[in-house]
């Protein structure tokens, strides 16, 4: 398992990609990790053995947060896994990346976008 560092640049480019923020992670991460699976394991939503192994950790404002990725090699039950985000939304501040990055950091970067921006910045 690892838990690696991303930029907020990062994931406003994850446009294609899904997964799920928890905001206000202090402490320690691996028990964050180690936690989270546990509990979507014991609600019936990571299936067949499956558990999230690899996430990524980035700072807003001070606070830490976490990434799990929707990856092929987690199954999830995405007929459970909805309701469980909403019903953790104010413990976890839990919240989809397709969400959370129009809502919190001005939405995605396209590859164009991001040129721009920074032949704007160079000016």
């Amino acid at each position: 398992m690892s838990i690696s560092k991303i930029t907020i640049d990062e994931l406003r480019r994850m446009e294609d990609q899904e997964g799920l923020v928890l905001q206000g992670c202090g402490g320690s991460l691996q028990k964050w990790l180690d936690g989270i699976n546990d509990l979507l394991t014991e609600e019936g939503i990571l299936q067949n053995g499956t558990r999230f192994e690899n996430i990524s950790t980035f700072q807003r404002d001070g606070t830490t947060c976490l990434l799990f990725p929707f990856t092929e090699d987690v199954q999830l039950d995405m007929e459970k896994f909805p309701v469980w985000r909403f019903q953790t939304r104010t413990n976890f501040g839990s919240i989809w990346l397709s969400d959370y990055v129009p809502n919190y950091l001005g939405g995605f970067i396209q590859e164009g976008e991001q040129a721009e921006e920074m032949d704007m910045q160079m000016q």
